[in-house]
C-alpha cells in the first residue's frame, strides 16, 4: 500500500466515525448506543464528532501535500497516533464498553497502525537496497 492511499483510508475512517457521531449520536440506534453508552446531550460526543471530522479533513490534505522526503516523519506520527488510539480503544472495550462496536473500533485502529508500520518497514528496506546498489 502506498503512503497516499493509507492516509486517505485513515482520513475516510475518522471522517466517517465523526460524521456518524454528528448525524446519529443518540437513541437506541445511535452511535453512543453502539458503544453501550447512555448520553442525552452533546457534551463530549459533540467534541469527539467535530474533532474526528476535522482530523479527517486534515489527513485528506496531508495525503496530497506531504513531499516524499517527509513522508517517513508523517508515517511515524500517524503510526504513534493510531497505536495510541488502538491502546485506548482496546482498554475502553475491555473495561467499559464490552460491545462489538468497541472491539471493531480497536480493530480498525490496529489495522491502521499495522499499515503505517508496514510503510515504515517497507521504506527502510527500500532505503537499504538503494544504499547497497
Amino acid at each position: 500500500m502506498k503512503f497516499k492511499n493509507l492516509v486517505l483510508l485513515n482520513s475516510l475512517v475518522v471522517f466517517l466515525f465523526g460524521a456518524a457521531f454528528m448525524i446519529r449520536p443518540f437513541g437506541p440506534s445511535g452511535m453512543t448506543a453502539l458503544y453501550g453508552v447512555v448520553q442525552n446531550g452533546w457534551g463530549v460526543t459533540g467534541l469527539l464528532a467535530v474533532t474526528l471530522v476535522g482530523f479527517g479533513i486534515v489527513l485528506s490534505s496531508v495525503a496530497y501535500t506531504v513531499p516524499e522526503e517527509r513522508q517517513q516523519l508523517v508515517t511515524i506520527a500517524l503510526l504513534l497516533a493510531n497505536l495510541l488510539a488502538f491502546a485506548i480503544s482496546l482498554a475502553q472495550a475491555q473495561a467499559i464498553w464490552n460491545t462489538r462496536m468497541g472491539w471493531v473500533t480497536a480493530g480498525v485502529y490496529l489495522v491502521l497502525a499495522l499499515g503505517y508500520g508496514y510503510l515504515l518497514v517497507k521504506g527502510r528496506t527500500a532505503r537499504h537496497a538503494a544504499h547497497r546498489a
